[in-house]
């Protein structure tokens, strides 16, 4: 298969097992989970029907998609136990193998040195179970034992950087979280500062404009700042790139963007990971 897509040196970080992939929602919704932005209109409009619910400019904020103040407004208005079973309802279900998107069995059957998401949902275990019959080590930021293995260990690993929905105070998503998570939690911030430093990232599911994904991009750049500029380069595939989009995510994070048509529910997007297989398919031998 061609990889003439695919930058040189992304290929040679693949080869050398120097890859780390980083997958946001974006593939989910093919199983019939929300996007993030999806997700907080669901938990705003299930708490604006509260009587308690303080409304009044609600409006500004819901057309400014300023997602964080939302998800705020959601999780005070519902309450933390509302506010975590409406989460479990949605994220916390039983995985058919046959409900497993292309994009999650083709990123098991690449050996990429580790795979880090967002996400809550299981579909990347279930890939992997289906795949690969068995599972690597799957950790969250509470488990600092696992961190810390991690990092000097050879083996393959999931992280869920946001949290596991069988765990709800491991999720992260209103502000709050946030800054919990990188206020609190100093093992993680210096366990991505040495991935960074170490790794080639890719990045797929993404939108450009979600909270999360400029949040991860700011840590990245405190890593170049530091570091002047001599960390690996990374990249990101990203659907129906514009010019200026593109320079803006090399000019100001270093991130080389893999444009690919969204068309056909993002079938391009699969052809090109299927690329990055044939250079290094997963193997039981590993």
């Amino acid at each position: 298969m061609s990889t003439d897509n695919i930058p040189l040196p992304l290929i040679e970080s693949l080869q050398k097992r120097r890859c780390v992939l980083f997958v946001g929602s974006g593939p989910s919704t093919a199983a019939g989970f929300p996007s993030w932005s999806a997700l907080i209109d669901l938990l705003v409009e299930e708490a604006r029907r509260l009587p308690q619910a303080i409304t009044e400019g609600l409006e500004k904020f819901i057309e400014a998609k300023d997602l964080l103040t939302l998800a705020n407004f959601a999780r005070s208005t519902l309450g933390k136990s509302r506010f975590f079973e409406l989460l479990r309802d949605i994220f916390d279900r039983e995985i058919n193998f046959n409900q497993v998107p292309p994009v999650h069995q083709v990123i098991a059957l690449t050996d990429y040195r580790a795979v880090i998401t967002t996400n809550y949902d299981r579909l990347i275990e279930s890939a992997f179970a289906r795949e690969r019959h068995s599972l690597p080590t799957v950790f969250t930021p509470d488990s600092i034992s696992a961190l810390a293995n991690a990092l000097y260990r050879p083996d393959p690993f999931i992280f869920k950087l946001h949290g596991d929905i069988a765990a709800s105070e491991s999720l992260v998503l209103t502000e709050g979280d946030y800054d919990r998570l990188t206020f609190q939690s100093p093992h993680v911030r210096l366990f991505m500062h040495a991935l960074f430093l170490s790794y080639t990232f890719l990045f797929v599911g993404y939108s450009l404009k979600d909270p999360d994904f400029r949040l991860i991009l700011k840590e990245l750049n405190l890593v170049q700042l530091h570091f002047q500029d001599n960390s690996p380069m990374r990249y990101a595939f990203v659907p129906d790139a514009a010019a200026f989009e593109m320079d803006q995510l090399m000019q100001t994070m270093k991130i080389q963007a893999i444009p690919y048509s969204s068309e056909n529910n993002h079938q391009e997007l699969v052809q090109l990971l299927g690329e990055l297989q044939q250079v290094i398919p997963f193997s039981m031998d590993t």
